[in-house]
């Protein structure tokens, strides 16, 4: 029986045919369906406008006495601290960071305090004292160490200087600070902000973000992405928007001309390959060092520092075997104890001067609590290899070919000279050494002549008198060869000197910047500097694997700092002087690639998305390229099928990206966090409070949710933690009264939304 279309029931019953279908329109591609077209250099301007994130702001008279290089910085920095609350400068070394800091500071017309290493106390006194500031106050990073809870200084704005001495919140300074820039705008200043791992970087930015705040940017959680190392994308799309970071290339090229000649001297490298002693006798005593096994899961850290002593001196070695030989006593009376060592001594053992850069390594794996008694350890063993050890070291009568290298190099080649060394009692064996040269040392906070000791302020003034603004010392103090340890690598200046020896390689990559950026500054009278790295020989080489640890960890440091890899921010600047496209307008232009660059606001950031050869991702550095070119590239007609086509490309992203911003609000998986699991509890004291009528307490109960909700810094975090930690039980008021002490939450969760900013294709020539 058929259905008439006439019948009743055939008019309910309609014929849909297959070839009436058509595919259901993909929702994001009609939300950032392009509003027009526009000519592309004003496309590239809006696109610009939008990825560099700032609100416009009145122009700052910035103080003449910055250089053209340092003006577009201090820019960009105010703008990211009044988006975001805090920013980073992470120029690289010799660029005058401390200028462009304190330009920044003074130009907010307000109160500012300082934070810096007590090295650089005097410098940025003097640096203060010359513009007329007087009345900064200047906290050390040694005073946070030592105590944890500072006083705070009635100031809005804090700036940390070496800021990568902060990359680890387990300790005290960490925490000390954080908990005192608390509501407070702050600028990180540091050439290096990844020494070893990229979650380094992510703990200085929780200093001021809040744990969710990049979630449209691809990183919901700054915390969980800090304990990740396997995604190096997610710092990359995070640190961008709030770090300045030019390279030196980038500097010359970029700001060429104006009142101060950016003039930097030619560096030029070198190395080689020698040992402290012959290559048979290196090989006994590294299979001796090998065969160490006390420790527990600190072993290969303490067979490592050994070693690293042994290719520094024979006396930095005779001094790590008897710390290592303290270490078994005070082990081996533990364990009979039936518990591990206690931080005093540990100190004893490793003491903070001697091995610097592995202490907040070791002392978590050596002071760890066993569950019951500790495990029988091989100590007794451990101390017939040590005595061995000692017993061999103290008969060697031979030569020491690294010494003899040095001093032939210094020979052939005089120059005011650095020799760094990552060991104390090398300092001193080279300063005994070549005591009779013009020759002088720093040892922590004091320092060496030949004649005598002096404090480490007379020994740096004598080295370099022109770069510490003095007079030239006493004939009898003239220095033409410097020893120091990385003490001296940061911040100062001393470009009096030519030539920076790495008498050891440091634990960090980040340490060679660091002391090359001693000499090779804007300022400089050399027109020519060098570095000369000493590596060590094969037989240690192999056992160190130094080389390749190093390697490993400049990989992770590409990823921020001072090589280029973030100048993309910087080159947009350049990019906004046209007229600015209406909001969603698109372009096309020719080049010799066909790709289309997506420029969209998810939530409140704003994002770039590169789709090529089918592929969309996100990509700021390669779409600041597209945006580069298509500003001098010819126009041509704007498809519509391609643009509708990458933005279907790029939507599933698009997509996943405002997932996470919707989830870190209310991420029911992140069970780790004690705050999260409070909002039910706040939310029952909020239903009573409606039921008692209490107006008042029911919307600050509701901001309080929202400030659980949405993350918080770490200061916030750990004066939370503080709250919880109390013997006595938690209450509604003690929960509200944190709240009240913290600056207002505010309300990101009302921007979850999508927009198309601009975009631009380009087609093939």
């Amino acid at each position: 029986m058929s259905l008439s279309s006439n019948s009743p029931t055939g008019a309910r019953w309609p014929r849909i045919l297959s070839e009436h279908l058509v595919p259901v329109a993909e929702p994001l591609a009609v939300a950032l369906e392009p509003a027009g077209e526009a000519p592309p250099r004003s496309v590239v301007a809006a696109a610009a406008r939008a990825l560099l994130d700032s609100t416009p702001a009145a122009p700052v008279a910035w103080p003449p006495w910055l250089a053209p290089h340092q003006i577009p910085a201090a820019d960009r920095l105010t703008a990211i601290i009044a988006r975001h609350g805090g920013a980073l400068l992470a120029d690289e070394v010799g660029l005058g960071k401390s200028y462009i800091a304190l330009a920044v500071a003074l130009a907010r017309n307000e109160p500012f305090a300082l934070v810096v290493p007590a090295i650089l106390l005097p410098q940025w006194r003097s640096l203060l004292g010359r513009f007329g500031v007087h009345d900064a106050p200047i906290i050390t990073h040694e005073f946070l160490s030592n105590r944890p809870v500072p006083p705070v200084p009635p100031v809005g704005f804090v700036v940390i200087d070496e800021a990568h001495r902060f990359r680890n919140p387990e300790t005290n300074r960490y925490r000390a600070l954080a908990r005192m820039v608390v509501g407070r705008q702050v600028l990180l200043v540091t050439a290096t902000p990844i020494h070893n791992r990229i979650a380094d970087l992510l703990h200085l930015l929780r200093l001021f973000l809040r744990d969710h705040a990049l979630a449209a940017l691809g990183v919901p959680s700054l915390r969980a992405a800090a304990q990740r190392d396997d995604d190096t994308s997610l710092a990359n799309a995070a640190v961008a928007r709030l770090i300045v970071a030019r390279s030196r290339a980038r500097v010359q090229s970029g700001y060429n001309g104006g009142p101060v000649t950016l003039s930097f001297p030619r560096s030029s490298g070198e190395s080689m390959r020698v040992g402290t002693t012959s290559d048979a006798i290196l090989i006994d005593l590294v299979g001796a060092v090998a065969r160490l096994r006390a420790g527990g899961s600190a072993a290969p850290l303490l067979r490592l520092m050994l070693l690293r002593r042994l290719g520094s001196s024979m006396p930095a070695f005779r001094a790590a075997l008897l710390r290592y030989d303290a270490y078994l006593d005070l082990a081996t009376r533990a364990t009979a104890e039936g518990r591990t060592l206690t931080a005093r001594e540990f100190q004893r053992c490793f003491p903070r001067a001697a091995e610097s850069d592995v202490q907040l390594i070791l002392f978590p794996l050596l002071l760890e609590q066993p569950a019951g008694r500790p495990p029988q350890q091989p100590f007794a063993q451990d101390r017939e290899i040590v005595a061995r050890l000692r017993a061999t070291v103290s008969r060697l009568v031979v030569s020491d070919p690294k010494a003899e290298a040095l001093e032939q190099m210094l020979d052939a080649r005089p120059g005011k000279t650095i020799v760094f060394t990552d060991a104390q009692p090398t300092v001193r064996y080279l300063m005994h050494r070549l005591r009779h040269r013009r020759v002088a040392a720093v040892f922590g906070k004091t320092g060496r002549f030949a004649a005598g000791d002096a404090s480490r302020r007379q020994i740096l003034q004598a080295f370099a008198p022109r770069a510490q603004g003095v007079g030239a010392p006493p004939a009898a103090l003239a220095t033409d060869v410097l020893i120091a340890t990385d003490l001296v690598s940061e911040g100062l200046n001393l470009q009096d000197a030519e030539r920076v020896v790495h008498y050891d390689l440091p634990w960090s990559p980040a340490r060679l910047a660091q002391r090359e950026g001693r000499i090779d500054r804007l300022g400089s009278s050399h027109g020519a500097i060098s570095t000369i790295t000493v590596l060590p020989p094969q037989p240690l080489a192999d056992a160190l694997a130094i080389e390749e640890r190093l390697a490993a960890k400049i990989s992770a440091q590409r990823v921020a700092g001072s090589n280029g890899r973030l100048d993309w921010c910087d080159q947009l600047a350049g990019l906004v002087s046209a007229e600015a496209a209406p909001r969603g307008s698109g372009a096309a232009v020719q080049g010799g690639h066909a790709s289309v660059a997506l420029i969209v606001r998810i939530a409140r950031l704003v994002d770039a998305i590169v789709v090529e050869d089918g592929v969309a991702r996100t990509n700021p550095s390669a779409a600041t390229q597209v945006l580069a070119d298509a500003a001098t590239a010819a126009p041509v007609a704007l498809d519509p099928s391609v643009l509708q086509q990458a933005i279907a490309l790029a939507a599933p992203l698009i997509r996943a990206r405002l997932a996470a911003v919707q989830d870190a609000r209310w991420r029911a998986g992140d069970r780790d966090r004690f705050a999260r699991r409070l909002i039910p509890w706040v939310l029952s004291a909020a239903r009573r409070a409606a039921r008692r009528g209490d107006g008042d307490q029911l919307r600050t109960l509701d901001t309080l949710v929202s400030r659980l909700s949405l993350g918080m810094t770490a200061g916030e975090e750990l004066l939370l933690d503080e709250v919880l930690s109390h013997r006595e039980p938690l209450s509604v008021s003690d929960l509200l009264a944190w709240h009240m002490r913290l600056p207002p939450a505010e309300g990101e969760e009302a921007a979850e939304g999508v927009e198309l900013v601009a975009a631009l294709a380009t087609t093939l020539a």
